[in-house]
């Protein structure tokens, strides 16, 4: 099996995409899995510590209130689905967790 799992900034939702790929381990010891996340998180430590792949995007949250910082972050985030299709498209996932709404990628 070819999994990707999405999970960025906190322990929260970095740990149980953790537990998620280490239980799909278990159960097929040769599937390929793979962490999308962002650069700023605890997913640069936790997801490499744990032993498994991570690839990064641009994704930010947004503030409610209207800003030029707030249209810096879409134009970025738009930018993270482009390349969060790429590495979707290149790895061919059986399937696809996210357990934080790091990002949305329509199908392929």
């Amino acid at each position: 099996m070819r999994a990707i799992i999405a999970c960025a900034g906190t322990g929260g939702h970095i740990n149980p995409g953790i537990a998620i790929a280490n239980k799909i381990r278990e159960e097929e010891k040769d599937s390929e899995i793979l962490f999308i996340g962002t650069d700023r998180g605890l997913e640069k430590d936790l997801v490499l510590r744990a032993g498994y792949e991570l690839r990064t995007i641009d994704a930010y949250g947004l503030s409610a209130k209207i800003s030029i910082d707030n249209l810096k972050k879409v134009i970025k985030t738009i930018k993270g689905m482009s390349q969060a299709k790429k590495i979707i498209k290149d790895f061919k996932p059986d399937v696809v967790i996210g357990t934080r709404p790091v990002i949305y990628v329509e199908q392929l």
